[in-house]
Order: structure tokens, then sequence, then C-alpha cells
């Protein structure tokens, strides 16, 4: 693909993947009491060049001339994440970068979306600002492009109405992002979008910043062209982002370019509609909502509303206008996660649900999302291992809350570890686990409380304890696994 051409005025040191010398922030914070929860040996095969807080700060995933990504390690949990250094020595020289240096992490903090990339917590020192964020392991689409010269339109379609949907989310919370381009979409490890950067992001007074839409920002191959002519602009310039991106994808180049690269000969060819032409194969749907989308006009352009309902995005997916809740509503709250950090790891509940709800970057919703996502990791692998082995569901289940619940509690000592570890699995193995919460229904929920040492609020009477068949029904295994995330832990 084309260079997308150099950012354009204050915006020209914020592109992604620029070079740039090494910022030379090697602060260091103290680490937390909380931070020896993790076996000594995890910590040391994790490559890292310092430690911030309870994070440790590894190998380097991006850069630009004021920032780098780098891959980090959640010293508690020992999840990965990604975290975003910003050198506040360079960051000076910018005045515009100066005034805005938290407006990213502003903004995050106001939207969640499966997506948008989550911010987790936010940690500054004298030298560096840091945003620690989820960790995408599907990496860039970008080198997805490269690889494949272009992607298939099916693929193209799925991943163009998940940057639609994310787009809506912002447009409806009030924030334009400006600066939607390939090298800002990630995936996850499920092959969905994740959109990141809001560097260059502004939000029309909501939290009370004060530049306007008038500033040429953003990549000049991906602007539109009221942004480039320096007039006053609205959220529809991320809808022709959008197709750019979705152009970008069809053909593995970008819809409009020019050699040698001048602002004024781009502009031109946006405004007369000069686009490089398409591949016939594809389809006439996703032609004409490409020319929608590049329409150089903005009163002719269609809003992101206007956008979700193209026949060509709703095509094998009718809902996908549905809007997405922006805050976590306190029934979809992990409530075993929740008492884990109360119980075992010393957290206020209210503090957790409070971080929880408003989406607060902090540290104490940083451990609430890594623990969650660590859960719903390892109940996945305790499935595929159910199939493959004669494990009962509660054996794998707790095998799956052990592993949770030695990597992350922080209130034991090695040997005290290692003792109860052996009896834990020693139980397992024998298969003298009882059911003691049995009649209150959700027996994989209620024993996992016990198994971490949890007890329930309103404990009931213990039953006669059963033994737990050594090859019980499948099928009602696989109905007490399910039940285990969905059911509400107290009646």
């Amino acid at each position: 693909m084309p260079d997308a051409g150099t950012d354009m005025g204050m915006d020209s040191e914020r592109i992604f993947g620029a070079k740039a010398p090494a910022p030379v922030g090697t602060e260091n914070t103290p680490p937390s009491s909380l931070s020896s929860g993790l076996p000594a040996d995890i910590l040391r095969n994790f490559y890292h060049t310092k430690r911030v807080g309870n994070y440790l700060i590894g190998r380097k995933l991006g850069e630009g001339s004021f920032a780098k990504v780098r891959e980090g390690l959640h010293a508690i949990t020992g999840e990965k994440l990604a975290v975003k250094v910003i050198d506040k020595r360079k960051a000076k020289k910018d005045s515009y970068v100066t005034k805005n240096l938290r407006r990213e992490g502003d903004i995050q903090q106001m939207i969640r979306h499966p997506n948008i990339t989550q911010l987790l917590d936010i940690l500054e020192t004298e030298n560096s600002y840091y945003l620690v964020m989820e960790l995408c392991p599907g990496g860039n689409l970008m080198n997805h492009i490269y690889e494949k010269k272009r992607l298939d339109e099916r693929k193209a379609q799925k991943y163009v109405r998940q940057l639609v949907m994310a787009v809506e989310h912002l447009h409806r919370a009030g924030v334009v992002h400006r600066d939607l381009k390939i090298e800002n979409l990630l995936l996850d490890e499920q092959d969905n979008i994740k959109l990141i950067d809001f560097g260059l992001s502004n939000c029309a007074g909501i939290l009370g910043y004060s530049d306007p839409f008038s500033t040429q920002c953003g990549s000049p191959a991906y602007a539109a062209p009221e942004l480039l002519s320096r007039k006053k602009y609205g959220p529809k310039v991320d809808v022709w982002s959008i197709g750019v991106n979705m152009y970008a994808m069809l053909t593995g180049t970008l819809p409009f370019t020019v050699e040698p690269f001048s602002l004024k000969a781009l502009h031109q060819r946006m405004v007369d509609k000069d686009m490089n032409p398409l591949p016939p194969s594809i389809s006439s749907a996703a032609i004409s909502l490409l020319k929608r989308l590049l329409e150089p006009d903005p009163n002719k352009r269609p809003n992101i509303h206007q956008v979700m309902a193209d026949p060509w995005l709703q095509l094998g997916n009718p809902h996908t206008g549905v809007p997405y809740l922006n805050r976590i509503h306190i029934e979809e709250i992990n409530h075993t996660v929740l008492l884990h950090m109360t119980e075992k790891m010393g957290y206020k509940h209210s503090e957790v649900l409070s971080a929880v709800l408003t989406n607060k970057a902090c540290h104490t919703l940083a451990v609430y999302f890594l623990l969650n996502n660590k859960m719903k990791r390892l109940s996945k692998e305790y499935r595929v291992n159910l199939r493959h082995t004669n494990m009962s569901s509660i054996e794998a289940f707790q095998f799956c809350l052990l592993s949770l619940t030695f990597s992350c509690s922080h209130r034991r000592n090695s040997t005290t570890w290692r003792r109860r570890k052996r009896a834990s699995c020693s139980r397992l193995n024998g298969g003298s686990f009882k059911d003691v919460y049995s009649r209150r229904g959700g027996c994989i929920t209620s024993s996992s409380l016990e198994y971490m040492e949890i007890h329930p609020l309103y404990p009931t009477p213990q039953p006669t304890p059963q033994r737990t068949p050594t090859h019980p029904n499948r099928n009602t295994n696989r109905k007490c696994i399910s039940m285990q995330f969905s059911n509400c832990l107290y009646k």
C-alpha cells in the first residue's frame, strides 16, 4: 500500500510508526506491595526495560515522535497488556501536544465498546505519561493487508462493519476520531477490529476542550476534502475516512494518490471524484457504498447512522444497527472476580464497583478487567480439554479456578502456596470434591466460591455431601458449565 503521506502541520509528529530517537524516560516507581503475587520465574522470563508501579514495560510494539507503545506485563495477574509511553520532555516542544496531553485518556474513559481498545490505567511520572490498555494479539491490520495484498470482500465487510459500529458509538458520545486509518486498526484474538489512538480525537466541548472542528490534522490520504481545505467540518470527516479504509481493505491501495505528493493536487483529485480504479471482482453493492462514503460534498455525504443502514453492511447481519451500551450494567459484572478481589486481594467492594461501572481508568479497573479476561480464557481452555479427557466438569472448573487463584493471589508465601496447590490438586485427582451448595442450584458457580475460599454472604445449610460421579453425563456437564457465568451468585 502506498504511503499515506506525511501528517499535516502540528500533527506531523504524531504519525504512528515514524522513526524517532528513543525517549530518555527511565524513571522507576517503587513496586507496590501487591506486586509479589506472581512466581519469580514469570517475572524473570518477561523481558522488560523498567518497571512502573505494578507494570513491567517490555518490548516496543510501535513508535512515534512523542510516544512509544510497548508490551507490558501486569505483575499481579501475569496478564500482558499494551502501554503507551508519552515522553513529556519531547511533548513540550509542541504546544498543541502539551495542551492536549491528557485529552486522549479523558476521551477513552468516556467510551466502552467491543471494537474500541479498552483503557485500563493511567500513570504519570516526572518525565513520562503512561496509558495502559488491553493488548491486541492479532496485530496490525496493515500487516495482514501487506501479506495478502488485499482482503476478500467478506472479510473486508466484517472489518468495515465493526469499524462503522465503533465510529457510530463514538459519534453518539460526541467524539470525532479524526485519525481513522489502517495503521490504527488492530485485531484481537478473535479476529475482531480494535480501534486505537485517540490522540487527535475531539469531543466538541463535552470535556471543556475549546479546540474547534477546524484543525487540519491526521494523514492527508485519509482526510476529508473539507478538512484539507481548512474549512470548518463535522463528524462526517470520519465517514470519509471509513471509505478510504474500506477501499484499502478491498484493493490494498489508497483511493486517491498523486506523484509527486502535493496536498493541492490530492485535494483536487478528491473533489473531482478521480478515484483509482477498482478490481472487477468487487460487488456492485460494495462499490455503491464506497461512492457514498467518498462523496466530496459533506452535505451529500451520509452520516454514520445512515451508513449503518447500508445494504452491503446489513448483508447477513441484520442487527448491525443495534446500539451498544456505553457502560457495564451491574448485572453484567463477574461476581466471582469481584469477590476474589474483595475477599482475597483486599479491595473494597464499593471501590471495585465504582471503577468498573464508571469505566474509570485506574489500577482497580485494570485488575478486574485482566482477571475477568483470564477467567474467560481459562474457561475456554477447559471446555476444550473436556472434549479430549475424562475430566468431569466440576474437576475441570476447579482446575480453571486453581490456575486463576494461584496466579494472582498475593497473600501467600511460596511454601504455603506449594502446599495448598499440592493439596488442591490431590483432591482433584482423587475425585473427593464435594458439592456443598448443590441445594441452591448452579453447582459450578457456588462451588467456585468455596474453592477460592470465598463464602456466600447468605450461606445455606450444608446438605449431606455426595461424591461427584467419576464419569458424569457430558450433556449435564455442558449445562452446568453454561450456567456458571450467566447465573447470579446470590439469589
